[in-house]
């Protein structure tokens, strides 16, 4: 859940309407405002099998409210759903007249995602080397942020090189420019040894390296974290 919502502009949280706020709920909630999602979709499912009681459905929502203020998550959407007989998930349902908002459908083709930024500095972690013969070396990976184009300076690290890049290609032919979160490989002018795992970065706007650094770890095993223990954190890809 942490990688796919590392990317994610809205977290759908579902909850079940007849246990309410379990402490799963909790740990998804925290994770997804961890990683900094700023829209919130809380689904109280199987209202169903409640027989569509609004007072259940104020009471968890009220109680969820109260962790998501903790969490100081800005924006959430609270409605009642049943997955199973299709209450509120692409139209309003009769069956839940107290309730005015729009459906889970509606609500998710509606609701204001701005869009990411292309001025923003360019970073292209590599996911793979693409090698198909002896005369193409390409690096493919997702942009994670701002553009690129044909002929832009880039910094790739850690070779820590400048180059500039060659074409942006992908299986439906070479494009004249792509952004986030294409995904796309990127054939550089240079020889330079880039492998899984490195940057491919804006050359005017190079991000900060580092050998140490202080972060939050979200932990998810069942046995505590040891402090004193020596760690491999991935990153990147």
């Amino acid at each position: 859940m942490a990688t796919g919502a590392s990317t994610a502009d809205l977290a759908v949280i579902l909850i079940d309407a007849r246990k309410g706020v379990l402490a799963q709920s909790r740990r998804r909630a925290f994770i997804a405002c961890l990683l900094g999602i700023p829209r919130f979709v809380v689904a109280i499912n199987k209202v169903d099998l409640i027989q569509y009681d609004e007072a259940v459905f104020r009471s968890i929502e009220e109680e969820f409210r109260g962790l998501l203020d903790e969490l100081r998550v800005p924006s959430a959407y609270f409605l009642p759903i049943s997955a199973l007989l299709g209450d509120n998930i692409v139209e309003s349902s009769k069956r839940t007249r107290w309730f005015k908002g729009p459906s889970l459908l509606e609500y998710l083709e509606t609701v204001d995602i701005p869009a990411a930024s292309e001025s923003a500095p360019f970073r292209f972690p590599v996911q793979r080397v693409v090698r198909p013969n002896g005369s193409f070396r390409g690096y493919a990976g997702q942009i994670a942020a701002g553009s690129i184009r044909p002929g832009d300076p880039v910094y790739v690290l850690p070779a820590g090189r400048r180059t500039i890049v060659q074409s942006i290609v992908t299986f439906d032919g070479e494009l004249p420019a792509a952004h986030r979160p294409m995904s796309v490989t990127l054939t550089v002018r240079d020889e330079i040894d880039i492998s899984r795992g490195g940057m491919i970065s804006g050359a005017s706007a190079v991000p900060h390296a580092a050998r140490h650094l202080e972060a939050t770890v979200v932990w998810m095993h069942p046995d505590a974290l040891e402090p004193h223990k020596p760690y491999l954190i991935k990153h990147t890809t």
